[in-house]
């Protein structure tokens, strides 16, 4: 006790002076290191006595300086080095250390790194370090199944990662290297296992990473742990599988000492053990670099990023899609010509809350409960759902979002790292107010608007967004990010920067075509939910307000649209200019149509075409189909379980979306699944390449043939000659019925 207590007084006091000089330190050497290096790569896992608990004031001056020519990449999540930096002492996180790095400790890399370079003079060591304090090999190093993160211990995964963001840096510096060993050193939290349990825990790890990193004979070099009378079992274990493998080495704890009652090495016994470290490596057989898997083979060592767009109520206007000639969407097309795009692909439900819930958790609204705007009809399903971001950021990703992601911007904070500033969302409202709420009292204030605004550019949130978005792209990341962009407009009150307007000629825009008598055979329900909102949404309320109106909400939705293109431009463009652009995935979707007085209807929320179809883009670095048009009828819920195949993450198990990532090879592709939306409980739509059936609550129906009728005019459910079409369409909607 009594060493243990000068142990922490000196730490108090030399501390901070020890982290002042080394970071400047740090800072030179590193740029002396900088240009492009041939490196000697080397792992070190385990628990506290390899992430060091050895007194750096201990050490002499000259032991305390940055080495030269060995660099480490640190990581003990959350706590990382930023990047790789000279190797040096602080690059370990004690309990009730709450500061930076350098901190007043160190581990057996000192030792280690300057043993091997004496031994080996004209090399360069570069050691990838992740270790953390108290962690068990039965539950977080578990290895598990190669490729699948859910059967793996957090620890594991979190090295895995670190060892993937190491090398990915090393090769976006130019710098090349070859995986020559591994040091481990646990045990301590083990130490009521027996022998044979430890035993094989211990050589399924090493058999994982050499599986993982591409080595498969991956020296690995095993420390014992401290003899406090207490660790027989684990000693031996340890012991026995250095005895049975020619390519383990064993490194023995004799003759060392603890700072702390039989756990800790202290200063001088963490440098002797690194200097054994590198005497049982250098006796191992090691692989030449020839025998090396090539960078491009080590593909498994780097995940890519994600960057996912969501627009709000964005429908098939869009210069891709073809839903409007006047369409200005250059860079919605350019992002397409480099991409997949599904010009077949559907939303669960039409309505912002709902169809975003279902894509967020890859389920649908009769599991999740959510068919509208209100978070009260979430149910237990989605509650303990594992999100998508939440997902990413359990397997290595930062997860970061601004804009409209959820109905509520972001969700729960505790599913991102990082949340951008708030913003005024939807606004700025029309300078003399929303237009129908003047007209049609406070039933409509949030119905039809627009303005054309004179306002400075960057005043608008979406600008604000795409801005921000930037800034993250432009920041140096240390793991994998997965950044999301919500974007608003061309959601009401559509509102944007007078220049999108002057863009158009309003008396020259296509409008689109409406069947006067488009509703007389839509069942009474779909009618209803038409007309009984007439204040709100019915083409006869456009009218009703003034002739030109809806030339004017034409024009309106145009100029928003504009807006967001040119956004979403500025993000790509930085995007594809930065070093993140060959390792990011790019998902760009609406979360669902928008109705312009097509089925005599304003806005989403119905089970035709125009509310569900949504714009899904899918860009992939190197994938075989990019720049080519998928007619395969994906749906938005299928969005989670794609991104988890191309990251390679095991998705949950609970999802209910399908992976489409043999589409973005091949977009031609079998696809055997319709895209489901629900309109209210008990109210699907099923709509297939060809086909659009609707099956309301009542039982009663709606059938579309897309191939002769895309405006949806003639409905076919009554024709006899339809039964089997029918029948073949509504067995999906029972199948969906017995799945929740």
């Amino acid at each position: 006790m009594k060493s243990k207590l000068k142990e922490s007084e000196m730490t108090q006091t030399l501390a901070p002076a020890i982290r002042g000089v080394m970071l400047a330190c740090t800072l030179i050497a590193f740029h002396a290191v900088s240009a492009a290096e041939e490196y000697d790569v080397y792992l070190l896992a385990g628990q506290s006595n390899m992430d060091g608990r050895g007194l750096a004031s201990k050490l002499t001056e000259e032991q305390q300086q940055p080495f030269e020519d060995a660099i480490l990449f640190y990581r003990n999540v959350p706590h990382s080095s930023e990047g790789w930096q000279p190797l040096a002492p602080g690059f370990s996180m004690p309990p009730g250390y709450k500061g930076e790095l350098p901190s007043p400790k160190f581990g057996p890399e000192i030792g280690f790194a300057r043993s091997m370079l004496q031994a080996n003079p004209d090399r360069k060591l570069a050691l990838i370090k992740g270790s953390k304090g108290g962690s068990s090999l039965r539950v977080d190093w578990k290895p598990g199944v190669q490729g699948d993160p859910s059967s793996q211990g957090q620890r594991y995964r979190d090295f895995i990662e670190t060892i993937r963001m190491a090398t990915k840096e090393l090769v976006q510096r130019g710098d090349s290297f070859a995986i020559r060993g591994m040091l481990w050193h646990q045990g301590e939290s083990d130490s009521k296992s027996s022998t044979e349990v430890y035993q094989r825990r211990l050589e399924e790890l090493i058999v994982r990473i050499r599986e993982d990193v591409g080595v498969p004979e991956l020296p690995v070099v095993v420390g014992e742990v401290f003899d406090n009378g207490k660790r027989d079992s684990v000693r031996a274990a340890i012991q026995a599988v250095a005895a049975g493998d020619s390519t383990v080495g064993l490194v023995s704890s004799e003759g060392t000492q603890t700072w702390d009652p039989g756990t800790h090495f202290d200063a001088p016994s963490q440098l002797l053990l690194g200097e054994r470290y590198s005497a049982a490596m250098r006796e191992l057989p090691i692989p030449e670099p020839g025998e090396m898997p090539a960078i491009s083979e080590q593909s498994n060592l780097t995940k890519p990023n994600v960057l996912f767009i969501t627009v709000d109520d964005l429908n098939d206007w869009v210069g891709c899609l073809g839903g409007n000639p006047d369409a200005q969407t250059p860079n919605l097309d350019r992002l397409a010509q480099q991409s997949v795009l599904f010009n077949n692909a559907h939303c669960q439900v039409a309505l912002c809350y709902a169809s975003r819930a279902s894509f967020m958790t890859g389920m649908y609204a009769s599991k999740t409960g959510i068919y509208n705007n209100s978070s009260k009809s979430a149910n237990e399903a989605y509650r303990q759902a594992k999100h998508m971001p939440v997902w990413f950021g359990e397997h290595g990703y930062r997860t970061m979002c601004m804009g409209k992601i959820y109905h509520n911007d972001h969700g729960k904070k505790a599913y991102w790292d990082e949340i951008g500033p708030k913003t005024l969302r939807w606004g700025p409202e029309p300078p003399n107010g929303r237009q129908f709420a003047e007209r049609f009292g406070k039933d409509a204030q949030d119905s039809l608007a627009w303005a054309a605004l004179d306002i400075e550019e960057g005043g608008m949130p979406d600008e604000q967004i795409a801005a921000w978005g930037i800034e993250k792209l432009n920041e140096q990341h240390d793991q994998p990010f997965f950044l999301s962009l919500g974007f608003y407009k061309p959601h009401t009150p559509m509102t944007a920067p007078k220049r999108y307007f002057d863009q158009f000629d309003r008396d020259s825009l296509t409008l689109p075509e409406i069947l006067e008598n488009d509703l007389d055979d839509v069942p009474e329900i779909g009618r209803r939910w038409v007309l009984d909102r007439s204040k709100l949404i019915a083409e006869e309320a456009v009218r009703q307000y003034s002739p030109t109106y809806r030339r004017e909400l034409v024009h309106a939705y145009h100029a928003c649209v504009a807006l967001v293109d040119d956004c979403i431009g500025q993000v790509l463009t930085h995007l594809d200019n930065s070093p993140h652009a060959d390792n990011t995935i790019v998902v760009l979707c609406s979360d669902h149509g928008w109705h312009l007085g097509e089925k005599h209807h304003w806005r989403k929320w119905m089970p035709w075409e125009e509310s569900t179809r949504s714009l899904l883009i899918v860009r992939t670095p190197n994938a075989a189909g990019n720049g080519s048009v998928s007619e395969r009828t994906v749906g938005l819920i299928d969005i989670y379980p794609t991104l988890a195949d191309l990251c390679n993450l095991s998705p949950p198990s609970d999802l209910q979306g399908l992976s489409f990532q043999h589409l973005l090879d091949n977009p031609k592709a079998a696809w055997d699944r319709p895209a489901l939306t629900s309109t209210k409980a008990g109210n699907h739509t099923v709509r297939s390449q060809r086909w659009r059936y609707i099956r309301y609550i009542d039982g009663s129906e709606e059938l579309y043939d897309h191939d002769n009728d895309p405006n949806e005019w003639h409905n076919l459910a009554g024709d006899p000659a339809m039964e089997a079409i029918k029948k073949q369409h509504a067995a999906w909607i029972d199948q969906l019925n017995q799945a929740d």
